[in-house]
């Protein structure tokens, strides 16, 4: 087999298992619990003004089975990080909506992750995160091609 694509799958297989230290860094959830504040970051990071998130939308980032999506978002709830909201336009679309306590979580785990990646640019260096961003763009690109 090819020595490269090897190097290709392992390093893949190391950053998807960023996840779950991702997530060990929010003690007050388990790994579905912080899947989907993950989600809602990603969310933010393409839309910052989103303030309403379809469970639909977020499972496009999760792929939960519908029982475990709304077990989690009920734990969520529970904990007091999230509401549910049903918009009267459309009662068969449920959103979630983050609490005060919410927002402030996810807005500290934001500025981890953005300090950490601010720290990984300082090694890598500013050209070097250029083009590792050109190269990841058309990685992508290709294997959503592939399928």
């Amino acid at each position: 087999m090819d020595e490269k694509i090897i190097k290709l799958i392992l390093a893949i297989g190391k950053l998807s298992s960023q996840q779950k230290q991702v997530s060990g860094i929010m003690p007050q959830m388990n790994q579905s619990e912080s899947g989907i504040f993950l989600a809602m970051l990603q969310i933010n990071a393409e839309k910052p003004e989103t303030e309403l998130f379809s469970l639909s939308e977020l499972n496009c980032y999760l792929d939960y089975t519908r029982p475990n999506l709304s077990q989690t978002v009920n734990k969520l709830e529970d904990k007091n990080f999230v509401e549910r909201v049903i918009l009267k336009d459309d009662r068969r679309v449920t959103y979630i909506r983050l609490t005060d306590e919410g927002k402030e979580m996810l807005e500290h785990k934001y500025e981890e992750i953005i300090k950490r990646m601010g720290k990984i640019k300082e090694i890598i260096g500013e050209e070097n995160i250029d083009i590792f961003l050109d190269l990841l763009v058309k990685f992508i690109d290709a294997y959503e091609k592939t399928e």
